[in-house]
């Protein structure tokens, strides 16, 4: 059964109040069950030319401008009305007045109470505590909120200011931070600072959308940063995992442990978050054979996986009770045991560091963590000929294109593949 998912109701405009300069438009929306709201666009318009099925203004010969830019702000307001029932945890903790009184501010018809939040810093202050308090906030969403904050006040400090203002958010501002984010003794990868970049961008959008500010050169083309290709995770095999699987570690129990988790990953490509749920009660006996559903911690979405023979063996030695040990723990222990197994191989690290990319040769087994689970149940089930879209219903990528960074297959990669798999179909065809 697919996880319930509240409908996001969608506003409806319709005209009211006759009068010499025409007839508002209305924007009414329910945002309980029963309980429908009522808000004044402060639009009139000349009922001849409103479309009721449409709830739009219709194209008039000579108006088509005003008109056009009528019925954008009329999706403007449609779009605030939405976010502001997300925001308020898809309604629950909505009332009358809130939806209102947000929607008169967030659409600047009315002026939002003078606070610490006309400032940039002060608006990101309430952004992370708003975040904190909500009953569906994910710690690692709003830690990430945190750390951007403590750059831009870090480079703020050093730029001699208390605080940033939403107009300090210009070209110039985006040229100095960027310099900052990779000089000593920060040196940001590229990456890195391409993250931190956005994330500011979406402060700024998100004190846009309360009307505490008419900025918009963030949004302009070529503002953020655009994002290196790396090559800084590893992954393991199905040879490599063989050998990890028959290697005998009786003597040092707390190694055997992390290398049956870490073979759990491999053949499940569940995220570490998601291992403790691998258990007796989320297997399903079907004729084809035991499948594994578990409900991601991350995204929330339902997956459904089969249940390999080396999976099966070790739920079996484990009676369905999985070890527990901290991320910390087992990305230390995990490299011990890979060192037994992967001593001899190597690979090139493609990295960037204070936003140049740099090259080095490492031992495999020192990137090895939890991580390297997941990329190598992806990665070689992809190599083995199963389709990209199959693994995506597992591993939550919503495009290839992300699927196929995320496995990090080269062209020559993905050129052989096809090769592989266009022979066969050719063989069937003779």
């Amino acid at each position: 059964m697919k996880p319930y998912r509240r409908k996001i109701p969608t506003p409806r405009f319709l005209l009211v109040s006759p009068n010499n300069e025409g007839r508002m438009i209305l924007l009414r929306m329910t945002i309980a069950k029963k309980k429908r709201v009522s808000f004044s666009t402060g639009i009139r318009v000349n009922p001849k030319h409103w479309n009721t099925k449409a709830a739009r203004l219709k194209m008039v010969r000579g108006k088509e401008k005003e008109y056009r830019d009528i019925n954008k702000r009329l999706a403007a307001f449609s779009e605030i009305a939405q976010d502001i029932y997300i925001e308020y945890d898809n309604g629950k903790r909505l009332d009358r007045n809130t939806f209102l009184e947000q929607l008169a501010y967030r659409s600047g018809r009315k002026d939002p109470p003078r606070s610490a939040a006309t400032t940039l810093f002060g608006f990101i202050e309430q952004f992370i505590e708003t975040e904190q308090s909500k009953p569906t906030a994910k710690r690692g969403t709003w830690k990430k909120y945190i750390t951007v904050f403590n750059h831009l006040r870090e480079f703020a400090a050093d730029q001699g200011k208390e605080s940033l203002d939403f107009s300090d958010i210009n070209w110039e501002f985006r040229s100095q931070f960027i310099n900052w984010l990779y000089s000593p003794p920060r040196s940001h990868s590229q990456n890195n600072a391409a993250k931190i970049i956005t994330v500011t961008k979406q402060f700024m959008s998100e004190a846009g959308k309360r009307g505490l500010h008419s900025n918009t050169i963030y949004n302009q083309t070529g503002f953020g940063l655009r994002r290196t290709k790396v090559k800084n995770k590893v992954r393991l095999t199905f040879a490599e995992l063989e050998d990890l699987a028959a290697v005998d570690l009786s003597d040092t129990p707390r190694l055997e442990r992390v290398r049956d988790l870490f073979l759990v990953g491999c053949f499940t490509g569940a995220r570490f978050s998601d291992w403790h749920k691998v258990s007796r009660e989320h297997i399903l006996k079907e004729p084809e054979g035991e499948l594994l559903q578990i409900v991601t911690k991350k995204v929330g979405n339902r997956v459904v996986i089969p249940v390999f023979p080396i999976l099966k063996g070790i739920l079996d030695k484990y009676e369905y009770q999985l070890p527990d040990i901290s991320i910390q723990k087992f990305n230390a222990y995990i490299k011990e045991v890979c060192q037994l197994v992967l001593k001899d191989s190597q690979f090139q690290r493609i990295y960037s560091k204070g936003g140049q990319t740099k090259t080095e040769i490492v031992e495999k087994w020192e990137r090895v963590s939890s991580h390297a689970a997941r990329r190598s149940f992806a990665s070689n089930f992809w190599e083995a000929g199963i389709p990209a879209a199959l693994l995506m219903q597992i591993t939550g990528h919503a495009t290839e294109k992300q699927f196929f960074e995320y496995i990090d297959i080269s062209q020559e990669q993905a050129a052989r593949q096809f090769a592989k798999m266009a022979l066969e179909v050719l063989k069937k065809r003779e």
